[in-house]
């Protein structure tokens, strides 16, 4: 009886071991968890997602819409390009995922627009129109040379779904994306 109680405890352990092993090594079945366990907020986390245009799975972020009980699209992560600078893609959605969520937490959140900081170009989350973009509300940097105005531009063609009507709002020459509309509009994700 002792000889198989402790091998029914050795197998517990085991077990427990291996379980928070995966939980630690993969960050996007820890989010999951997270995002599915406070389903009475808007969670921002990292998942892995089918790319039609590659052919293979990507990293993106989402957030999880408790009103719509559904995951929102936000950013697929596939360029290589900041892998020179040590960013691999998974890397960059793990690290502004976190700033998504914290500035949301914040109330930092209201809006997405556009600017530079040090010269490249940047997304950032501001709270009122009007705000600059600067690296103090910077959510992520957009590739040398690119137009960060057209990544705002991608993520209102994910909002309107074709058949939304455009949530685009402007001050002047800044575009800015007003967030709440975003996840209220945006095409909810499959759950696969």
């Amino acid at each position: 009886m002792q000889k198989q109680t402790f091998f029914i405890s050795l197998g517990l352990t085991a077990l427990t071991s291996l379980v928070s092993v995966v939980v630690s090594l993969s960050p996007s079945f820890s989010q999951s968890i997270t995002a599915e366990s406070q389903p009475d907020k808007v969670t921002f986390f990292c998942r892995e997602s089918f790319d039609k245009a590659s052919g293979e799975r990507i990293p993106v972020t989402v957030a999880w819409v408790p009103e719509r009980k559904g995951h929102v699209y936000f950013i697929g992560w596939k360029s290589e390009y900041f892998n020179q600078g040590g960013w691999t893609p998974a890397e960059r959605c793990q690290k502004v995922t976190q700033k998504f969520q914290e500035f949301y937490e914040q109330g930092r959140l209201n809006h997405l627009t556009s600017g530079k900081s040090n010269g490249y170009p940047i997304i950032c989350g501001v709270i009122n129109q009007g705000e600059t973009c600067n690296a103090n509300n910077q959510l992520f940097t957009v590739k040398s040379g690119s137009k960060p105005e057209e990544v705002i531009q991608r993520l209102m063609d994910i909002s309107e779904g074709k058949s939304a009507e455009p949530l685009l709002q402007s001050s002047g020459e800044q575009l800015y994306i007003p967030v709440q509309n975003f996840l209220n509009k945006s095409p909810l994700l499959d759950s696969k």
